[in-house]
């Protein structure tokens, strides 16, 4: 691990930048830090045959984030192109999500009804007691409105999301199955009806919701 190090450090030229010794307690792991005036910060985190690199600013990622496999002269070079990025000023105006949500709800006078206690409450309630139950949301980042449903079993991202840029979040309350699906037989639709069992769980949260009787939906608004 130590010899990981050693090679970012004597591969990489940092510039203005300094390179900040960090010891973690998993001797495996890599934390690579060069950081400049104005919290500016590369980062390189993982372990020896997998890991990211990336810009940080207010412990907030502002640039893609860049998968390695290897430590080899392709990675190096593309992470001293960026720390060169840094040097020269690329990054000076770029936002954090933080300041990029801050912008949104000035720009469109939004009000916030959610917070992360309530997101928790809620998620933690749908995954444990109902999570096959079609789900859809949209973020303050998504330029279309999502034209489908699904679980959230089935969102890989939906964990990693920061609830904060959630602009609503909506719970169908039929839950459809499709059954004797066939060449012979024609496919059956079970419709179960978990209205009331849903409506239930956001009152014992105090989340507040609007009910779409055409959509047959719970909407829940993290902002408006």
């Amino acid at each position: 691990m130590q010899s990981i190090h050693n090679i970012l450090c004597e591969k990489l030229n940092p510039r203005s930048g300094v390179i900040k010794i960090s010891i973690s307690n998993d001797e495996d792991r890599i934390y690579f830090d060069i950081s400049w005036e104005g919290d500016f910060h590369f980062i390189v985190t993982g372990w020896v045959h997998y890991g990211w690199y990336y810009v940080q600013r207010d412990k907030q990622c502002i640039s893609p984030s860049y998968v390695y496999q290897r430590i080899d002269d392709r990675v190096l070079s593309v992470m001293q192109h960026i720390i060169d990025e840094i040097e020269n000023g690329k990054y000076n105006n770029k936002k954090t999500e933080k300041e990029k949500i801050k912008q949104v709800i000035e720009e469109r006078n939004l009000t916030s009804f959610m917070n992360n206690t309530k997101w928790k409450e809620i998620i933690d309630s749908i995954m444990e007691n109902m999570r096959d139950i079609p789900i859809q949301y949209k973020t303050f980042f998504d330029e279309e409105e999502p034209s489908m449903y699904w679980t959230i079993d089935s969102d890989e991202h939906f964990f990693y999301i920061n609830m904060r840029i959630v602009e609503w979040f909506k719970i169908r309350s039929e839950l459809e199955k499709v059954l004797g699906q066939g060449r012979l037989i024609e496919p059956k639709i079970d419709v179960t009806d978990k209205k009331i069992e849903i409506e239930c769980m956001l009152n014992r949260f105090c989340i507040p919701y609007e009910y779409d009787d055409v959509e047959k939906c719970f909407i829940i608004f993290g902002y408006r």
